[in-house]
């Protein structure tokens, strides 16, 4: 550049410097090169408040780099998982028989209790779109009526967490599964986070509307039935 350009852009930037601006604010305003600022203002000094000022701009460009960065690999993951979603075209009956028993290997047999059977179906759950898979499961897999089947309620009071009250919570549940709230009048009350035993494994209810026990009465041989498929998908793979 001339001299006089660049004694004129020089004086800018110094004024710049003086008022506390960064050296990426600088470069960007008069499109002259770091390399350049760093030799023109070397000398300058900056007083606490600036330096405080400048460290606190490049924490917020951090910060504004961090949430774009974020803010763009959350919308790959939502781009990804609309995709994906697309891959189910039809879910057929067998595919939902083996979804069934699945789903109850995970809930109910890993215990390896035996005797547990006796009790019959039982699967517990607070994820509204599990329970809405089991109950299908066992209308259209299991041929299970629907008085037959029985639910039972466990919440916990907790401070950490809004409270909701128990005939907010049936009204939740009642809407998950199409039954009428009076099938729900079971509800029992854990102590703050206590953890109990559950399919051999340590659970703690956090959720805001507690866990959901789906019941199916006299069904010991139905619940014998699954763990005979799940043997049966143990010994095709490993046996």
């Amino acid at each position: 550049m001339s001299r006089y350009i660049e004694n004129y852009k020089k004086n800018i930037a110094v004024d710049m410097r003086k008022r506390g601006l960064s050296y990426s604010e600088i470069e960007t305003r008069i499109h002259v090169p770091k390399s350049t600022l760093f030799f023109w203002l070397k000398e300058i000094k900056l007083t606490k408040e600036q330096k405080k000022k400048l460290d606190d701009d490049r924490l917020k460009a951090l910060k504004r780099g961090s949430e774009k960065k974020i803010k763009k690999t959350l919308q790959v993951i939502e781009e990804l998982k609309i995709s994906a979603s697309s891959d189910i075209k039809e879910i057929t009956k067998k595919e939902l028989w083996l979804m069934g028993i699945i789903l109850y290997w995970r809930e109910r047999l890993l215990s390896g209790n035996e005797s547990d059977l006796r009790k019959g179906v039982r699967f517990t759950s607070s994820d509204p779109y599990l329970i809405k898979l089991f109950l299908k499961w066992l209308q259209d897999i299991g041929g299970i009526k629907d008085e037959e089947i029985r639910f039972d309620i466990f919440i916990t009071k907790d401070k950490e967490r809004p409270k909701k009250s128990v005939s907010e919570i049936i009204a939740f549940w009642s809407d998950v599964t199409g039954f009428p709230e009076n099938r729900f009048s079971k509800v029992y009350t854990l102590k703050t986070r206590e953890k109990r035993k559950k399919g051999g494994r340590e659970i703690t209810n956090k959720t805001k509307v507690g866990l959901l026990r789906i019941r199916v009465s006299s069904s010991s041989m139905l619940a014998r039935q699954i763990a005979g498929w799940v043997k049966g998908i143990i010994k095709y793979y490993w046996e």
